[in-house]
């Protein structure tokens, strides 16, 4: 589906006149035509936003110079954020898209969260301002390149940026016609705190640690709990189902490979209590790579953790650290505050990776069931918020299962259509009211050749 403008055409002296918008607490730092890998030219500006005394937001917009599709999509960032991905931007804008994102008032590395220390007005732009800031920059320099505003306005992004997704549902809902929350890193605090809580275990606690040499045995007893015909190619396709009893796993007489000590055992508890599924422990780089990594520059849960505790919640240690008030108000989304959001018929499709091992896909889907107890009804919840459960998907993307339905660069879709490229399904949602009912996901080789897998996914009720 496309809905072209007329006249949305801009004229060649049109981008360098950008230079000199005047906008509000904005300054333009750039704008040039850039040639488009495919065909045709964009428009990529760059400036800063300052809402607030002290508020340095770096943002990026790319603004197709023919066929605008009349829609926006602003890029949510991953991790602490601190820069802005420009390829992602150059991709929306060869589908007719104008795009921006935002650096989030920060500089840094995506694990470094060190600019947050004594700085709540950085850590404020990072949690939410950044997404308004940029959005209302977006809308003024749109309106001077085209002529006129855009007709659809959608916010996509994941794991942190699923987490902006959400948030610029429930504080800006006037802004946005659509959301695509990817692995929502939601609520955000939590997470960090459950970070913590399982690495100071495997870290601290003597004879806690789990080796990487007993991932196998752990995802092998994980399998065998589940039901009969739920783990096709050794993939579980509803891993709450599988109930592992952990104490099947202790060593009888010395430890081995194959077995958990009682300690290590405890460890796997605290694991699987923080919503990460054994049934993908052994996936290469996901277990072995986020939650067991012992490296604190890596990047990984225990990183995070770190970093976290000590400029977030202002922690020397990972136990016992809680989140403020304001850093909790600044960075979370609730279950409740949807309702102009829904009322004015926005709609949120979300996804998640059964397998991911970054951010808890339990904690995904009980927000999920969190939000429909606020509204009242499954049916209610369906009208405006679905979520589908990706088997076998690690974080993201990537992982044993069919990963790849439109959400990234990385993960394209099969087809161009609704059935198979979730923005696709967002965008016929939004503009044409109708709700996807399915997504069919795909995988490809390594070498990106030839489809192996292919998967029908279902949205939660």
């Amino acid at each position: 589906m496309a809905w072209h403008l007329s006249g949305a055409q801009a004229q060649p002296n049109a981008c360098t006149a950008l230079r000199r918008a005047d906008i509000a607490n904005v300054t333009i730092e750039a704008a040039e035509m850039m040639h488009l890998p495919s065909s045709g030219e964009a428009c990529r500006v760059r400036g800063i936003a300052r809402p607030v005394p002290g508020s340095r937001i770096g943002f990026e917009l790319w603004l197709p110079r023919e066929g605008w599709s009349g829609r926006y999509y602003q890029i949510g960032n991953g991790g602490f954020a601190g820069g802005i991905h420009s390829p992602s931007l150059q991709a929306e804008a060869m589908r007719g898209n104008a795009a921006a994102s935002t650096d989030t008032g920060h500089r840094a590395d995506a694990f470094d969260a060190s600019w947050a220390r004594g700085n709540p007005v950085a850590l404020e732009d990072y949690g939410h301002r950044s997404i308004k800031a940029t959005s209302d920059a977006a809308a003024a320099l749109i309106q001077a390149y085209y002529g006129r505003p855009a007709r659809w306005r959608y916010f996509a992004g994941c794991s942190n940026g699923g987490r902006q997704a959400l948030v610029a549902a429930q504080r800006y809902p006037d802004d946005w016609d659509g959301i695509l929350a990817g692995a929502p890193a939601n609520p955000w605090t939590q997470q960090l705190l459950d970070f913590a809580h399982v690495q100071h275990r495997l870290h601290a606690v003597p004879g806690a640690y789990l080796p990487r040499a007993k991932l196998p045995a752990i995802q092998r007893a994980a399998l065998a709990a589940c039901p009969s015909g739920t783990t096709p190619n050794g993939i579980a396709t509803n891993p709450p189902a599988c109930r592992l009893d952990v104490d099947i796993l202790l060593c009888r007489g010395g430890e081995r490979d194959d077995c958990l000590t009682e300690s290590q055992a405890e460890t796997l508890r605290q694991i699987v209590a923080a919503g990460f599924q054994p049934t993908a422990a052994a996936y290469p780089g996901n277990w072995d790579s986020w939650i067991l990594n012992s490296d604190p520059t890596a990047p990984s849960q225990l990183r995070f953790a770190i970093q976290g505790a000590r400029y977030f919640f202002g922690s020397s240690s990972l136990i016992g650290a809680s989140a403020p008030p304001d850093t909790a108000a600044w960075l979370d989304a609730g279950a409740t505050g949807y309702d102009r959001f829904r009322a004015r018929g926005g709609r949120i499709i979300s996804y998640f990776g059964w397998a991911d091992a970054v951010i808890s896909p339990i904690r995904g889907l009980g927000y999920y069931r969190a939000v429909a107890t606020d509204i009242g009804s499954v049916a209610a919840m369906r009208s405006f918020y679905r979520l589908f459960m990706v088997p076998g998907m690690e974080h993201c993307q990537g992982g044993p299962g069919s990963d790849s339905f439109g959400q990234s660069m990385v993960s394209p879709a099969l087809q161009g259509d609704a059935d198979h490229d979730v923005r696709l399904a967002l965008e016929c949602w939004v503009e044409a009211g109708q709700a996807p009912e399915r997504l069919i996901a795909h995988r490809r080789r390594e070498n990106g050749g030839a489809v192996t897998g292919r998967q029908f996914l279902r949205p939660v009720d």
